[in-house]
């Protein structure tokens, strides 16, 4: 029997629940971060485009429960702070 090299262990994880929910967290804050930058020469529209169509396209249900998860962990730090 073969050990499973890195990157086939990391071609499994891409493929498991758990890994596509990672890469749609991922890109959502990658997306928030560079659409944080002003307008003007230093926004990357293209990437944030690109970022969009590949979570949109390919990790939409994933993307929504990392927003809704994401939501939910800044309300409950709002609760902790005000305790």
């Amino acid at each position: 029997m073969t050990v499973p090299s890195q990157q086939e262990l990391a071609a499994n994880f891409i493929n498991s629940m758990r890994g596509r929910y990672i890469i749609a967290q991922a890109l959502n804050i990658a997306i928030g971060a560079l659409e944080a930058v002003e307008p003007g020469s230093m926004r990357e529209v293209s990437n944030i485009s690109d970022m969009r169509f590949i979570r949109d396209n390919l990790f939409a249900t994933e993307a929504y429960l990392a927003s809704v998860a994401g939501g939910a962990q800044q309300a409950f730090e709002g609760i902790e702070e005000e305790v």
